[in-house]
């Protein structure tokens, strides 16, 4: 991989942060690669040393804090995005069923802990940065129930987020997605709300 497929990739992996933070990253990488140029390097040897650019992606948009846009106007739809099984495990972890529309990426959710029951904000993130996660031993994995054994159920696909709590109190979740043009979320409300709701909650 040279530099400009390299940016290339990197640009598409880094689609979902602003345009500004987008920008600085890969101009930043951009920097990088041209010292290393100036040793000597190639290119590509310089990209392969830089390591799996999914790693670097990740690592990049995990830091960097996601927002809900407050001008964008989610509708709860439980038919589309939702959240239909919680409970704490003996072991004292918590575990949360998802349910979203078949065939969609993780990274196209975005997931909003809430640290207690009144639904007060911890962090926001998308599923698939938060699967794997080490400070919090999060995973999120298909949920093999439906279907004989297939995570696909009617047009959805289900997955279990297994994580320890995150606030003292225990933790809780909403969860959005944009799909089509169309916003919306499960926040534990009314279908068709678009008042945001307190979020499913599991206490400590």
């Amino acid at each position: 991989m040279n530099k400009q497929e390299f940016m290339k990739e990197l640009s598409n992996r880094l689609s979902s942060l602003s345009e500004t933070d987008k920008e600085e990253y890969l101009e930043d990488y951009s920097e990088l690669i041209d010292d290393k140029l100036e040793t000597g390097m190639t290119e590509e040897e310089i990209i392969e040393r830089l390591g799996d650019i999914d790693a670097i992606a990740g690592s990049i948009l995990s830091s960097i804090p996601v927002t809900i846009d407050p001008d964008i106007v989610y509708t709860e739809n439980h038919s589309v995005i939702d959240c239909v099984n919680r409970y704490r495990m003996e072991d004292g972890q918590y575990q949360f069923t998802l349910k979203i529309p078949a065939g969609t990426g993780l990274k196209e959710v975005l997931i909003e802990i809430t640290q207690d029951d009144n639904g007060t904000p911890l962090f926001c993130t998308n599923l698939s940065y938060l699967n794997g996660s080490e400070e919090y031993h999060a995973v999120i994995r298909p949920y093999y129930q439906y279907n004989g054994g297939n995570y696909s159920y009617q047009g959805s696909d289900y997955y279990e987020l297994i994580t320890e709590k995150m606030s003292e109190n225990g933790i809780g979740i909403r969860l959005y997605l944009t799909v089509d043009d169309k916003h919306y979320m499960a926040t534990d409300t009314a279908l068709k709300s678009t008042v945001k709701g307190r979020g499913y909650w599991l206490g400590a």
